[in-house]
């Protein structure tokens, strides 16, 4: 047990040299000390040190000769003794032999360079409780085991400093830490209330910095110390300058950090930075959104350099913004807080077997299940909802290894919390895997992980297909040389097949590089197939292997599968004859042939369909996309949507599923949406069923979250549970047999038939295709009458506008919220329409 009188003890490692420096306060009257160094029980070293009274401070040096080094994969530890014969105490200190140095923008640790694969969690909001009823040490156990089972080497703790067991704990087992100490400055426990991280101009009580570094330098495992986050201009702060200057002095072997993102680009007080890499998703124009240092700018410069200019701030013309060079190791801030649904029927029963009391919420879930008519498809919803969380990890956690500006990120969040918001986490708040599984994740989390850079995921069969393989590699042994092979082959292991494998890659060297470009002359197919690319990388002697897959899906180019046809076309947003010259568009609303494709509602269509005509309706909006567009007079209640994750509680796509019907037939998918849907869903309408006259189960479904919007539920004094915009029953495709007619509704968006883009192209063929069949046959029944009825009610009514945060997220049109746009969401929201 460490003794007040040598609360400063220090174990220095000195790396290069097989040494460690030996530093405290020496106490009064005590001039003799003996030491041991111990391996387990084996004496390493030993020795007497003699102390003048006059000098305060105790140094020596012990030789560490042939030592173990401690690292996440092998966590060694030695303990020093320390026997104080003038005062009768034996005092003991477990440390672990390390070095962290900054070179040329790399984290080095151990002399190799370090990639962090790092998770948040201390604050409320990011963590939860141990519901669990074991010990503490038993808590933090669990939680880095799960940490490590995932590939994650590193933890941030946010705004809270854990207790002595986690440091124990990781010291052990194994994971860097980073550490805050600054007062929580942030909201409530239902975070009703907004407060400004800035109020209290003191950023850190020294004397409290002080403690935690003397309490903490000699755990191995803290790598990083922090002042806390996105504190607002730093690079200037003189306690930021003075607080620096004191760490260096009290532990000069680890790094410093002031704030967690929003520091000035070029400010010289710190050893790394963490940064937010934007909210966009890194897929299609903004797939290789972390190549990009120009995001840095946004906190701009602390010598006040203009950071942007632009001539008007409305339309501008023009905008010049500087790009500024990288000056530390980056890392990316709070990246992948992509939600799921969570299982409130499987949370209750674990929250009765461990006898902790339930969260409010679960309850409240279930009742909204109920009430929305969702249990019975739940188990589905849970499903879509994981593999679309799943699909962004991956493809986030990708775009991010591979990016050459970053060495790290910190991912939101590897555990759920126990709070109604945040389920964000691969475990739930028992710190078990929820439904994405450790092997699932390691592949794109490891230390070496391949990654095939795919911007596009559904291809034309008879094209060719281009693919960059990176490598990022940060292996802890020696990796000298491997071999690639790869396999292109049928989902069903059926039909194409394609590999090859080349030697002699030279991978001594840590870093991320490109390591080839795969190109393949896509096969003929007759029917679409889902593919899967494979690839492995193996080392010379076979010890070592990383993979990874990837999935891509093939079509015929084939627009003829529409036959000639003539129908009345409607439509503002797509051409259809830029692919589909056979489809010929004759007479006007008045005079309509048998089928009418159409993008909105109006009587023309009611009567159309009155005559026992069939309709097609790609239906698209301008209301949706511009709050001061016209209203529809017929409304069918619909949201625009992103094929983007929700992030946190900002959206309200959480992925989606399919049922057996004719068109679902003809596409492939496996049930879930997947990549293979993007150009559908993205920028599409999303149609909202809840209240809709008869019911609908839609051929494809989308799932809502299960949040509301936290930030704006003290600003407008609303209910944690907001029924209106959440877990809403949504529909991108069904049908309807609507008075002697018959009704095929589609909110996807269909623009990219005009690029020819192969799976939307195939979907809208395989919609107009079942239309002219004899399988069109819609199950659900509603009269003219009341369909118009509804439509025409729905126009007049107040709309369902979405919230503040998901406002946001449906622009995508901007890295981060400003205050402007904070001020004109909420005049919008309080707009009575």
């Amino acid at each position: 047990m460490k003794l007040p009188l040598l609360s400063d003890l220090f174990v220095r490692p000195d790396f290069d040299n097989s040494r460690i420096t030996v530093s405290f306060t020496r106490p009064k009257d005590c001039c003799e000390f003996e030491y041991q160094i111990l391996d387990g029980d084996e004496i390493k070293s030993s020795g007497t040190v003699h102390s003048i009274q006059s000098i305060e401070t105790v140094v020596f040096d012990a030789n560490m000769d042939d030592f173990k080094p401690w690292s996440v994969s092998s966590p060694f530890l030695y303990q020093l003794k320390l026997a104080i014969p003038g005062r009768n105490a034996l005092v003991t200190q477990k440390f672990g032999m390390t070095k962290i140095i900054i070179e040329d923008r790399k984290i080095y640790f151990n002399n190799k360079p370090l990639y962090i694969r790092g998770f948040i969690r201390g604050r409320k909001g990011h963590d939860h409780g141990n519901l669990i009823g074991c010990t503490t040490t038993e808590f933090y156990e669990k939680n880095i085991r799960m940490a490590k089972a995932y590939g994650f080497n590193f933890v941030r703790f946010h705004t809270v400093l854990p207790p002595d067991e986690f440091f124990d704990a990781a010291d052990r087992l194994g994971i860097l830490c980073h550490i805050e100490i600054r007062k929580n400055w942030g909201r409530d426990e239902k975070e009703r209330e907004s407060t400004d991280f800035n109020d209290d101009p003191t950023l850190v009580d020294q004397h409290d910095w002080k403690t935690m570094l003397l309490k903490l330098r000699n755990h191995p495992c803290v790598l990083v110390y922090c002042l806390g986050n996105e504190i607002e201009q730093p690079g200037n702060n003189e306690q930021v300058k003075s607080i620096r200057k004191l760490t260096k002095k009290l532990d000069p072997t680890r790094l410093f950090l002031d704030t967690c993102s929003r520091g000035e680009y070029d400010r010289d007080t710190v050893d790394l930075d963490v940064q937010h890499m934007s909210y966009f998703a890194p897929f299609r124009r903004n797939h290789d959104m972390f190549n990009d240092s120009i995001h840095l700018s946004i906190y701009g410069s602390v010598t006040g350099k203009s950071m942007s200019v632009q001539d008007d701030e409305d339309g501008p013309a023009y905008v010049m913004q500087r790009d500024v060079p990288l000056r530390y190791p980056l890392l990316a801030h709070e990246t992948c807080h992509y939600i799921a649904l969570r299982d409130p029927y499987k949370l209750d029963r674990k929250f009765r077997d461990s006898g902790c009391e339930k969260p409010w919420w679960i309850d409240e879930l279930i009742k909204m299940i109920q009430a929305k008519g969702h249990q019975n498809q739940y188990q589905k919803m849970l499903d879509a909802s994981a593999r679309f969380q799943f699909i962004w990890l991956k493809q986030n956690f990708e775009s991010v290894r591979k990016s050459p500006l970053l060495e790290g990120f910190h991912f939101l969040q590897l555990a759920d919390c126990d709070d109604y918001e945040n389920a964000n986490g691969l475990l739930d708040c028992f710190d078990d895997p929820k439904r994405i599984s450790p092997d699932e994740v390691v592949p794109f989390n490891g230390s070496t992980v391949l990654i095939a850079d795919l911007p596009k995921r559904a291809l034309f069969a008879g094209a060719e297909l281009s693919v960059p393989i990176f490598v990022s590699h940060y292996p802890e042994g020696d990796f000298e040389s491997g071999t690639l092979s790869w396999q292109l082959s049928s989902r069903t292991g059926e039909g194409i097949s394609i590999s090859a494998s080349m030697d002699d890659f030279d991978l001594s060297k840590s870093g991320n590089r490109k390591l080839c470009r795969i190109k393949i002359h896509l096969p003929s197919v007759d029917q679409p197939q889902e593919l899967i690319l494979r690839c492995e990388l193996t080392s010379e002697n076979g010890k070592h292997k990383a993979r990874n897959h990837w999935n891509l899906w093939l079509f015929p180019d084939r627009p003829d599968r529409i036959a000639d046809l003539s129908a009345t076309i409607c439509l503002k947003n797509v051409n259809l004859n830029k692919r589909y010259t056979q489809i010929t568009s004759k007479g006007g609303l008045d005079d309509t042939e048998p089928l009418l494709i159409c993008d909105h509602f109006n009587e023309g269509v009611i009567n159309h369909l009155e005559q026992g005509k069939d309709a097609l309706i790609l239906y698209r909006i301008d209301e949706n996309r511009d709050k001061e567009a016209p209203r529809e007079e017929y409304y069918l209640p619909s949201t625009w949507d992103r094929f983007k994750p929700t992030i946190w509680d900002r959206g309200l796509n959480c992925g989606g599923f399919l049922r057996e019907h004719p068109v679902s037939a003809e596409f492939p998918h496996d049930g879930l949406l997947d990549w293979q849907f993007f150009y559908m869903i993205d920028d599409c309408d999303k149609i909202d069923l809840d209240g809709f006259p008869v019911p609908v189960e839609p051929i494809i479904e989308g799932v809502d979250k299960a949040v509301r919007d936290r930030f704006d539920v003290g600003r407008f004094d609303l209910s944690e549970f907001q029924y209106a915009y959440t877990l809403r029953k949504f529909a991108y495709l069904f049908e309807l047999k609507v008075g002697r007619g018959r009704l095929v509704i589609a909110g996807l968006n269909f623009k990219s038939i005009e690029t020819a883009e192969p799976a939307t192209c195939w979907m809208f063929e395989s919609i107009v295709n079942y239309m002219q069949s004899e399988q069109f046959d819609p199950k659900t029944d509603i009269s003219a009458e009341e369909f118009s009825k509804y439509l025409l009610d729905k126009g007049q009514s107040k709309r369902i506008k979405e919230r503040m945060m998901t406002q946001y997220w449906q622009l995508d049109d901007a890295p981060l919220e400003s205050s402007r746009y904070w001020k004109e969401s909420e005049e919008w929201l309080r707009r009575d329409d």
